[in-house]
């Protein structure tokens, strides 16, 4: 229920960011997001580039 309610979450978000224009844009750096990536993930607010860094970031914080 809880997963559920997240991706809930994360869809009205992408919604939103589709009515302020910004959907399809990465957060972090403003670049555009790969079409073949939002096909995968449409609620994905991160380019892949800043994806993977936001990635790095958490597990170097898990691994401390």
């Amino acid at each position: 229920r809880d997963r559920a309610r997240k991706l809930i979450q994360k869809i009205d978000e992408a919604l939103k960011r589709i009515e302020q224009g910004d959907y399809g844009y990465c957060s972090e750096t403003g670049d555009p997001i790969a079409v073949k990536r939002l096909e995968a993930r449409p609620i994905a607010t991160l380019g892949l580039e800043a994806q993977e860094r936001h990635e790095r970031l958490e597990k170097t914080k898990r691994d401390d």
